[in-house]
């Protein structure tokens, strides 16, 4: 009896102490707020985005520096090709002169050659020789006409020697200006590798401002409205429970399906993002589900004006995007419902979307609500939960009515 009332006892310590310990424990708080779910995380993205600027704004001094620098090179390898192109026609045209030269020794070597014919019957150097006078004259005479010939010979081959140099300087230069070309040609390559990158981060740049105008209007709006520091906001803006999902538009046709296509432009992927609807510019884009407006991209390079909006349906959390617009119609923090006009379609080419070919609205639909999809995280983050947005025909077919 005592044994058990021993059981006993020490089995109600044991109820006692993992009781406590489930009172106390990680495991009895709520689900944990992930940072970007609560006023101080958006704090924190918004001051982590800005670090971000600065070190690109860093790289992008740094790669303008370089640029100016192969540029400058660039220019110096051009000069010096000039320069070696003007080398090259000297060396031409010394060449030109010297093989003139050649010719007019070899005139007089064979006027020489003439006086030099001794076995002939009538033999001019013989009567050259034989005309002197007195034997002095007889020897200078026939010294005068070695000199010669060993001058021309001599000269001659000086020549030969100088052409040969010239045409030896001639191949070197264009050796020169062949690897001067090469080097020239490098830097250019280097030059508009580094000049796209430059024009990406540019892009990238105006991305992470408008993240940044995205995230600080997104921090005023929650704070107008009472959010606590570390209050998930979800919970402080409570999205409408919907029971399904409307079509932006009141007719259009399929003309891109979601998941793999065949690129349509070269600044586009294989892997579509969601569905493309085509209708004309202009056409009424309406909410497909009542939520809030949670972020806004202007003039994006790929995808032109954009619209973010979080939404609840059938107790699950969403973020739908409509992309190419002509005209934006609400703000960051907006409630929408179905009947809300968000936006006005766009999808031409502005200047600066260079993903589109012609009008149509591009609708994509993610899983969970995910803040400031501008940026390169958030974004990657919305295209981390695609799904493809139900309740719509195939390729080619078209719908009539919402």
């Amino acid at each position: 009896m005592i044994k058990k009332l021993k059981e006993l006892i020490i089995r109600s310590i044991l109820v006692m102490a993992i009781s406590i310990s489930a009172i106390f424990s990680p495991l009895n708080i709520t689900k944990a707020v992930s940072k970007g779910d609560t006023l101080a995380g958006l704090r924190s993205q918004l001051n982590d985005l800005q670090e971000k600027k600065k070190e690109q704004d860093n790289k992008k001094k740094l790669t303008a520096a370089q640029i100016k620098d192969y540029q400058n090179k660039i220019n110096e390898a051009e000069l010096e090709m000039t320069k070696t192109t003007t080398d090259i026609d000297n060396a031409n045209k010394n060449i030109e002169k010297t093989n003139a030269e050649i010719e007019n020794v070899k005139d007089e070597s064979a006027e020489l050659l003439i006086l030099n014919q001794k076995s002939e019957s009538e033999n001019i150097y013989l009567s050259y020789i034989t005309g002197a006078s007195t034997m002095t004259e007889l020897i200078m005479r026939s010294d005068m006409i070695d000199m010669l010939t060993n001058y021309n010979n001599s000269k001659l081959k000086e020549l030969e020697l100088l052409t040969e140099s010239n045409k030896k300087l001639k191949e070197s230069l264009k050796k020169y200006q062949e690897e001067l070309e090469n080097k020239r040609k490098k830097y250019e390559s280097l030059a508009e590798t580094l000049g796209d990158e430059y024009a990406k981060m540019n892009e990238s740049s105006v991305t992470i401002e408008e993240e940044i105008s995205n995230m600080k209007t997104l921090i005023d709006y929650y704070e107008k409205i009472g959010c606590g520091e570390n209050q998930d906001l979800t919970e402080c803006v409570k999205t409408e429970d919907n029971k399904g999902w409307l079509k932006p538009v009141s007719k259009g046709v399929i003309t891109s399906l979601f998941g793999y296509r065949k690129a349509p432009t070269p600044t586009t992927g294989n892997n579509h993002t969601g569905i493309d609807i085509g209708v004309s510019e202009g056409t009424k884009v309406y909410a497909t589900a009542s939520g809030v407006v949670g972020a806004i991209v202007l003039k994006s390079s790929c995808g032109g004006n954009k619209v973010y909006i979080w939404t609840t349906v059938n107790g699950k959390k969403y973020t739908y995007a409509f992309l190419h617009l002509k005209e934006i119609k609400v703000k960051v923090g907006d409630k929408v419902d179905v009947n809300t006009v968000v936006a006005l379609s766009g999808g031409k080419s502005y200047g600066y979307d260079t993903c589109t070919t012609g009008p149509h609205l591009h609708y994509g639909l993610s899983e969970g609500h995910h803040f400031g999809a501008a940026g390169d995280l958030p974004l990657s983050k919305f295209n981390s939960y695609l799904i493809n947005p139900p309740g719509y025909p195939g390729l080619g077919q078209w719908f009539y009515g919402r």
